[in-house]
């Protein structure tokens, strides 16, 4: 999803222009929540990142559109796209006057489970839009932007939901190994993480292969790069050797690879292009 809405989400950071909505107590092991942001009037372009939950995004109208910038091609996307694995310098522009966003959050596992695909496939396309999607799994767009308030939306999601969820396959050690690996930020190496769950990497691996769609050491770089770049946006003064060790990485140079791999930037340029982009409005 667009990076400025996970960094709110991530943070806790609600109030009228930006607020979640639990999912029904029967629904709450598939669907993380639902978000309604407002869309910042500041910007038209924003980088795409995943922590690990597989997400929904629904422009406002189903006329309005977004184009996905990745490193080798651009496209359009109408209505509604859907995000997840590991997303790598990609970015979304606004080409309408959208003033508000609707999103899903699912649970790692349920959301392939739900819509019928393997887990892996967002792992050469991470950002699809949700059309190619839906037509396969009788979710009907049109109906949905029929919906005329945040309340019948989520009704109309959550009655698809309980129509077409079967049940959750994904092993009960996985969901205890993702907490874990959520409740330490990241910071953790495989083999820490295959102790504490107490089982053994081939075993570890395939499990993320097949109901995560990442190996383990991806998920884990996903969930440290962003606690390193929340501390970075949010820092005044930026020290990247101090953000780097707090966040479990070896070195500077270690965070470096990292922001450039899902940025496309280096931190100051990244920070630079921002201040530019607020700059220009």
């Amino acid at each position: 999803m667009p990076i400025n809405y996970l960094e709110k989400i991530q943070l806790g950071e609600f109030n009228e222009d930006g607020y979640r909505i639990s999912p029904s107590k029967d629904l709450a092991s598939v669907i993380e929540g639902f978000y309604v942001f407002s869309r910042d009037s500041k910007h038209d372009t924003h980088l795409i990142f995943n922590d690990g939950f597989p997400v929904l995004v629904f422009l406002q109208s189903c006329e309005d559109s977004i184009t996905v910038r990745g490193e080798n091609d651009t496209f359009e996307v109408k209505a509604a796209w859907a995000s997840a694995g590991s997303i790598k310098n990609v970015y979304v522009r606004y080409n309408n006057n959208t003033d508000q966003v609707f999103i899903i959050r699912f649970h790692p596992g349920t959301f392939y489970q739900l819509f019928g695909l393997e887990a892996q496939y967002f792992r050469y396309n991470p950002v699809v839009p949700f059309e190619s999607i839906a037509k396969h799994i009788n979710f009907s767009i049109n109906e949905f932007f029929e919906s005329n308030s945040i309340q019948e939306k989520v009704a109309f999601v959550e009655t698809y939901v309980q129509n077409y969820f079967r049940k959750i396959d994904t092993p009960e050690i996985l969901h205890k190994t993702l907490d874990y690996i959520h409740k330490i930020k990241g910071q953790s190496t495989v083999r820490n993480v295959t102790n504490d769950a107490g089982v053994n990497y081939k075993w570890l691996e395939r499990s993320f292969v097949q109901h995560i769609g990442l190996l383990p050491k991806e998920y884990i770089q996903l969930q440290r790069f962003i606690h390193a770049y929340l501390e970075l946006v949010g820092s005044e003064d930026v020290d990247l050797m101090r953000i780097a060790i707090s966040n479990g990485y070896y070195d500077s140079n270690h965070f470096l690879k990292d922001f450039k791999t899902y940025t496309g930037k280096t931190p100051l340029g990244y920070l630079i292009f921002n201040q530019r982009r607020v700059a220009s409005k």
